[in-house]
């Protein structure tokens, strides 16, 4: 995906304009990438309703998965969570996708803005996101590129999962699979020994992006010394946050997927207050037990004195 496409914004216009009837305008360019482009439009009537057009490049695509995809995904999706698809056109170059715009910025801007995310809000937004995943997952999808750049924030606080150019159902196979498609750092490390993307590589995505948010740092590469990346990040997280947060995202990025959280569901247990007030309970009780022990001694000692 380091191929970028450079597409003229006045050639994309007069594009839409004929493809949509004149239904949109092009107000601008929100990114480009090695797949295409996406476009700021808004609705010609007297509405002028906000929507993201992506002008997806065929050629390009053929190269990795079938470039309908993720349009016939989104599509088919119903969450508050994830953007909707308005309308889908081809012509004999290019796929166009008109969805719901998403006002706000991604959470690695957010991150890079206000430094690390405190545990009570982080662990609102991790519910949310997992509850997301849970539904994506239960309509038979993975996303393949959980990151902090795929992952919005609204002017609500509400996280929107966004980018499912990636997004294939689970029990299928393409040649994205074959290959790593992505960010490094957020890369399970399954994938770099090209074993097919699972539930579990969105675990993993989600565990990463947990760990930035968490910590202010980027996820270390897995790609050579996955052992060595692990303890890093496990050390940081031991250093840094709670234990009930260190213990879910040290296992939410387990080397091997099958020490991860089987499914969200599981995620979301674990998300539940009721474990954390184990947790405490089981500290407090240690704690006790210590303080008792220190008081038997105090009077061990003070009989014997006597």
């Amino acid at each position: 995906m380091k191929k970028e496409i450079h597409i003229n914004v006045a050639d994309i216009e007069e594009n839409i304009h004929k493809i949509f009837d004149e239904r949109y305008v092009i107000i601008g360019i929100l990114g480009s990438g090695g797949m295409g482009n996406v476009f700021y439009a808004k609705s010609n009537d007297a509405l002028m309703k906000k929507y993201a057009i992506k002008v997806l490049d065929k050629n390009i695509y053929r190269e990795n998965i079938n470039i309908l995809t993720e349009a016939k995904v989104l599509k088919k999706l119903d969450h508050p969570c994830i953007p909707k698809v308005i309308e889908l056109k081809e012509n004999e170059c290019y796929v166009y996708v008109v969805q719901e715009y998403i006002e706000g910025e991604s959470l690695s801007n957010f991150i890079k803005r206000n430094g690390k995310i405190k545990e009570k809000t982080l662990m609102i937004w991790m519910n949310s996101i997992a509850s997301t995943l849970n539904y994506l997952h239960g309509q038979g999808v993975i996303h393949r590129d959980i990151k902090p750049d795929n992952i919005m924030i609204n002017k609500d606080s509400q996280m929107k999962i966004i980018d499912f150019g990636l997004a294939r159902k689970i029990c299928d196979i393409d040649k994205a699979d074959e290959r790593v498609i992505g960010t490094l750092s957020y890369t399970a490390p399954e994938r770099f020994i090209k074993k097919k993307a699972t539930t579990q590589t969105d675990i993993y995505g989600f565990g990463t992006t947990m760990y930035f948010l968490a910590t202010g740092m980027k996820p270390e590469d897995m790609k050579t010394e996955s052992k060595k990346s692990y303890e890093i990040m496990k050390k940081n997280l031991t250093e840094m946050t709670s234990p009930w947060l260190a213990y879910m995202l040290i296992k939410s990025i387990a080397i091997n997927p099958s020490q991860r959280y089987v499914n969200f569901d599981e995620v979301l247990y674990d998300l539940e207050e009721e474990p954390f007030k184990k947790l405490e309970e089981q500290q407090k009780s240690k704690q006790q037990i210590a303080l008792v022990m220190l008081i038997f001694c105090f009077l061990f000692l003070f009989g014997i004195t006597l």
